[in-house]
């Protein structure tokens, strides 16, 4: 059972190139970490949520990578006002949240929480 861990966490560093040097390898990465706070003086009364995208997938073998996805703050807090048309959006937090796996696969998402506050 070792040997067969030991061999897993190896296949992240092997790569066609073994000879270069390529940087370092990710077997896995799941992070998330603060972008922005910003409150407002009156606080909203309901809570709201956006979430934004990007994926991407990178080819090790030849140096090409394919993404899709609108992942910013803006397309965030689109889809967090969608949820409260009327209102407006205070105490405004967003999160970055980014999953890796083998340097290949890649997501990373911005996550808008805020309080929507009707006029």
């Amino acid at each position: 059972m070792r040997a067969l861990l030991l061999l897993f966490c190896a296949a992240g560093c092997a790569t066609p190139g073994m000879g270069r040097v390529l940087g370092p390898a990710t077997v896995y990465e799941d992070v998330s970490a603060p972008l922005e706070y910003r409150a407002d003086l009156v606080r909203g009364t309901r809570e709201v949520r956006g979430e934004a995208c990007q994926t991407g997938i990178f080819l090790p073998v030849i140096p090409a990578s394919i993404a899709w996805g609108d992942g910013g703050y803006r397309d965030a807090v689109r889809v967090a006002q969608a949820q409260a048309p009327d209102a407006s959006l205070t105490d405004v937090r967003a999160d970055i949240h980014t999953i890796s796996i083998l340097t290949i696969f890649r997501q990373q998402c911005v996550v808008v929480t805020a309080a929507a506050r009707n006029p």
